[in-house]
């Protein structure tokens, strides 16, 4: 039995959309990897400190409770990764304007620069392997991506994407490497300011 069979076997009987399913969920995989590969070699972010900013950038601000919730972690789980990202200016921890007994927690411009950074590494990740494909399947595969996209969000909680997030487009047909205009800010241009992250690297 080939590897194709096994994971046929071991999947059980597929219809069309189970088959649809498992190949984007093998595609999501390559596309993890890229994002790990990043971290490991363009950040001093460890994946779970990553995590927290993402979730934060996207959803926040958010008090400790929300992100929590985000995360799946305790309360106490993530009051001590907010404040090592706060030691580190990538997060800020501020008084609530609706409570004075809640924190409000938000991405610092330190915090942004660090999440374009790792972004631009992807993005040359996925560029690389874009250019291995036909120019009409980059077209056809960035447009079924961005309907994906659209619909993996619509099951997202209200008000759950940050305002100002840039919006997914189709593939323009711009070959790999071509610089876009209007890039979000902290892309890891040549000319931003480098991300100094004041802690060391820490697993949690």
């Amino acid at each position: 039995m080939n590897t194709d069979e096994a994971r046929d076997t071991a999947a059980g009987p597929r219809n069309g959309l189970a088959e649809a399913a498992w190949r984007v969920e093998e595609a999501s995989l390559a596309l993890v990897e890229m994002t790990l590969n990043a971290v490991a070699e363009d950040s001093d972010l460890s994946v779970t400190q990553l995590r927290v900013l993402l979730a934060v950038d996207r959803h926040g601000p958010l008090n400790l409770s929300a992100l929590a919730a985000h995360l799946a972690v305790s309360v106490s789980a993530a009051g001590r990764l907010v404040a090592r990202l706060d030691d580190a200016g990538l997060l800020t921890r501020l008084l609530s304007p609706h409570s004075r007994r809640e924190i409000s927690i938000d991405v610092t411009a330190a915090g942004r620069r660090a999440i374009g950074h790792l972004r631009a590494a992807r993005r040359r990740r996925i560029a690389a392997a874009l250019t291995r494909l036909p120019p009409g399947t980059r077209r056809a595969l960035a447009g079924a991506l961005t309907e994906f996209t659209a619909a993996a969000r619509t099951g997202e909680e209200p008000g759950a994407e940050r305002t100002g997030e840039e919006p997914a487009t189709a593939w323009s047909g711009e070959e790999p490497g071509t610089a876009r205009t209007g890039e979000e800010p902290g892309a890891g241009h040549a000319s931003d300011p480098p991300y100094t992250d004041r802690t060391t690297r820490r697993n949690q």
